[in-house]
């Protein structure tokens, strides 16, 4: 059980920090990582992705490093 709290605060701190780096409204990801912990990470990156993809309109090129 401390565990996972302990795993849920780590969450809630990495993504509200990586939601601040994206715009992508902070607190409301930090309050999902505490509540649901590393599980919100592919509904993360998945809305991170579409974010992406809305700012620079379907036609852009994004080149991969």
């Amino acid at each position: 059980m401390l565990l996972f709290v302990v795993l849920a605060v780590c969450s809630a701190v990495f993504f509200y920090i990586q939601a601040h780096k994206y715009a992508m409204g902070p607190r409301r990801w930090g309050i999902l990582g505490l509540c649901f912990g590393p599980l919100i990470w592919p509904m993360f990156r998945t809305h991170q992705q579409f974010r992406l993809l809305k700012a620079l309109g379907p036609n852009a090129v994004r080149f991969h490093a």
